[in-house]
């Protein structure tokens, strides 16, 4: 009789923890959504910001950068002898003519492409560039081939090129989608981690110091899992961004998120909830 009681009394006790478990992620899961939305506009505004002091265009972040996750971004024909400009490639005249004809009627044939190759042979390019080139003229670059391109660049030369990319409203609307989703993703994996700390934590650190501290600190973990592990394979040419005001954006971030979830954790009796699991 008594081991019947106390198994009762422990399959009441797991209840009540399963149900505080249940309360808590459904008081989190719309302030998670909506903090992490507010702290992707203010990254967002940070890097547009930023970017646009530093001449490399206002939209690029969404233009490009974010867009190249699911397009393949590549300069329009019209800017390829501002590109090889900025590659530090001059031909000579004659063929600059040539060549600014061939990408106003917005076609270059493969004789011209393979005469341009000789050319730049001659200049002693080296046949990776020119390899990538030829691609560039053909419509067959990458993400990765711009990218490898841009890198020969001096900064303010890849910087003039992103700026004088032409807005492609379909990019920067998939840019905006993929930003905001996976800022609201953020958001839910932050509270729920957040939820975690407060479950386990003494009463005495459940501060807004301590949840805005914290969330400082994810920030800073997603820049390094950003910067080092997803964007060099799946996209590139976000690693143009200038990267300390992308580091401190996260930050930022974090910031605002960690203190959503102070003032979710006050305003939707979080603490009850935590407390009735004990």
């Amino acid at each position: 009789m008594v081991t019947q009681v106390h198994s009762a009394g422990a399959s009441t006790s797991t209840r009540a923890r399963t149900g505080s478990v249940a309360i808590v992620a459904r008081r989190l899961a719309g302030p998670g959504a909506f903090w992490g939305l507010m702290g992707g506009m203010v990254l967002a505004l940070t890097m547009m910001i930023v970017m646009g002091a530093s001449h490399m265009g206002f939209a690029s972040a969404i233009n490009i950068g974010m867009p190249a996750f699911v397009f393949t971004i590549t300069p329009p024909l019209l800017m390829l002898p501002s590109l090889m400009t900025g590659m530090g490639l001059h031909l000579p005249a004659s063929a600059m003519a040539q060549l600014n004809m061939a990408v106003h009627s917005g076609h270059i044939s493969s004789a011209m492409a393979q005469q341009f190759g000789s050319m730049l042979t001659a200049m002693h390019v080296p046949a990776a560039k020119i390899q990538m080139m030829g691609m560039i003229m053909t419509g067959h670059a990458t993400n990765s081939t711009v990218t490898s391109l841009m890198n020969s660049m001096t900064p303010s030369a890849r910087a003039s090129v992103m700026a004088s990319m032409p807005l492609n409203a379909g990019h920067m609307a998939v840019g905006l989608v993929l930003h905001f989703a996976f800022s609201m993703f953020l958001g839910l994996a932050f509270f729920a981690v957040l939820g975690a700390f407060a479950w386990l934590a003494p009463r005495a650190l459940r501060n807004r110091m301590m949840f805005s501290v914290a969330g400082v600190l994810g920030g800073a973990i997603v820049y390094a899992v950003m910067r080092y592990g997803l964007l060099p394979s799946t996209n590139p040419l976000m690693g143009f961004v200038p990267q300390i005001a992308f580091f401190v954006a996260h930050l930022l971030f974090g910031l605002i998120v960690g203190m959503g979830f102070a003032l979710a954790y006050e305003r939707r009796n979080i603490a009850s909830a935590l407390t009735a699991s004990y």
